[in-house]
């Protein structure tokens, strides 16, 4: 199956982001999106258990994200997920 690109808006900070995210599975069958915010290079989410959210994973190659905005993303894809398990 070919994995399929969602995109989205996010307002945050009284700014407008463009997000495209990719779900994927990595080598243990983790669930991670693949994020591109504003047509930046892309970052990772994963599923943060204690948080129960997805949060970005730490990478010095990560850019920088202003203060609510990866809470935001995180938020958002979690929705999705929701939305396709009730499908």
């Amino acid at each position: 199956m070919r994995p399929v690109t969602e995109n989205f808006e996010i307002v945050s900070g009284n700014n407008i982001y463009s997000v495209k995210a990719t779900k994927y599975l990595n080598g243990i069958d983790e669930k991670r999106y693949r994020v591109c915010l504003n047509d930046n290079p892309v970052c990772v989410f994963g599923w943060n258990e204690d948080l129960h959210t997805y949060r970005l994973m730490f990478d010095v190659r990560n850019p920088q994200m202003p203060e609510g905005l990866e809470s935001a993303i995180g938020k958002r894809l979690c929705d999705m997920e929701v939305i396709k398990e009730a499908a």
